[in-house]
């Protein structure tokens, strides 16, 4: 039992990890977040933590938790209004593990995650190790379903992989998150990765091009990041107030893959991933001028950009997105409205339909009971769903049907 203790030390002493955690205003989240890793199974960790000139008791809650764990470690810096990269990048700087996670101050890990991958690292050699994420509604306080990507179900089935086979996959696999992976340090500091400098998605950078780069990666495919959402803060709540992060991530990444002479190689799978992305931000722009404007930023400059003009059903794993990109490349802003309002939250995009909802009158992140009957409650019903921006928790023709014992915050009725 003492040598086995003994050879588990030394394991953990040669492999650190360092866990990066950009920390800005979030102190009603934090200590679950810093508990989350202080009570991994893995011990040997360098918790960097970069105070990004919180306003609120973020400091004073680092403060509280290194004074009480050696392994805790603070940075701080001006807030310079741009996003979490510059304080993530900091982190990157500063890490001193043989690893490097990062996090985000309102998510936090399963006790496991860290060994876990680890492990998977160290059996298998990799420079690169990814899992699966899941959501956590800081509305309802639970878990409520698992990411939809990355998609391990790409990956070859064996320990460890070189992205060369599987190429027309290798973006869908890796993703455009950073905190659902383990990387070996070196790997990200030896190719000069690091975080784009805007508001949000900022990591495409490292999550596109360290899988490239990567001699051998790995999956696990485990949900070990808890990723909260509904707080307001989350980059899904952020995508409306910054329709540009759509595409901004989108120059820096092609133009390195170009550069490392693989483009033609991971074209597919990197368009497959930015063209998703892409839908995503569109479907969330509750005002028209903002889907105005990315619905021309599309057409004249970013799929010309990426050579996307004209491409075959074929090109896509997912039919949703082919036939979204139909819609954006070969139809009028006009006519995608009207088209939408008739799928009425089938296959086609439902962004048009939000446009109807006075989201004004609505509190956000409250639960409401939704009344309206024929295809206007319809309507109404998928773009909430799809908008994120309230919990439905109960929708019916009248007022007369609403269960006696249901708790909710207001009725909202559609007309």
């Amino acid at each position: 039992m003492q040598n086995y203790l003994e050879n588990e030390n030394r394991i953990q002493s040669e492999n650190t990890v360092s866990i990066v955690i950009p920390v800005y205003n979030s102190a009603k989240y934090l200590s679950r977040c810093l508990e989350s890793v202080l009570n991994q199974t893995w011990k040997a960790l360098d918790i960097v933590c970069v105070n990004d000139g919180s306003k609120d008791d973020s400091l004073k809650i680092l403060e509280s938790y290194a004074a009480k764990d050696g392994r805790i470690r603070i940075f701080s810096k001006e807030n310079e209004g741009r996003g979490a990269a510059s304080a993530r990048n900091m982190g990157l700087r500063n890490a001193e593990g043989k690893y490097i996670q990062f996090l985000d101050s309102d998510d936090f890990f399963e006790p496991d995650m860290v060994e876990s991958l680890v492990k998977k690292a160290i059996n298998t050699d990799s420079e690169v190790v990814i899992c699966r994420g899941r959501t956590f509604d800081d509305e309802l306080r639970k878990v409520t379903g698992n990411l939809a990507h990355p998609d391990l179900k790409y990956a070859p089935d064996k320990e460890s992989f070189n992205w060369r086979e599987c190429p027309e996959y290798i973006c869908e696999i890796a993703d455009n998150y950073a905190w659902n992976k383990l990387f070996r340090r070196s790997l990200l500091t030896d190719n000069g990765l690091s975080f784009t400098p805007i508001p949000i998605s900022d990591d495409q950078d490292i999550s596109m091009l360290a899988p490239v780069l990567a001699k051998k990666l790995s999956v696990i495919d485990r949900a070990f990041i808890n990723y909260r959402v509904g707080t307001g803060s989350s980059q899904c709540d952020s995508q409306t107030r910054h329709p540009e992060a759509a595409y901004e991530g989108i120059y820096t990444v092609v133009e390195k893959f170009k550069k490392l002479g693989v483009w033609n190689e991971v074209r597919q799978s990197y368009l497959n991933v930015s063209i998703r992305l892409m839908r995503e931000y569109f479907d969330r722009m509750t005002e028209f001028r903002k889907a105005e404007f990315l619905y021309k930023k599309y057409r004249e400059e970013i799929f010309p950009l990426l050579e996307a003009e004209k491409l075959p059903e074929n090109y896509f794993h997912d039919v949703r997105i082919w036939e979204w990109y139909q819609l954006i490349t070969t139809k009028t802003l006009e006519e995608i409205f009207f088209e939408s309002a008739r799928a009425s939250g089938g296959t086609m995009t439902t962004a048009p339909l939000r446009f109807q909802v006075p989201y004004q009158k609505i509190r956000k992140n409250s639960r409401i009971v939704l009344v309206g009957k024929g295809l206007v409650g319809r309507y109404w019903y998928s773009q909430l769903l799809l908008s994120d921006y309230c919990d439905v928790i109960y929708w019916t023709d009248t007022d007369e049907h609403i269960p006696q014992n249901l708790i909710f915050d207001a009725v909202v009725r559609a007309r």
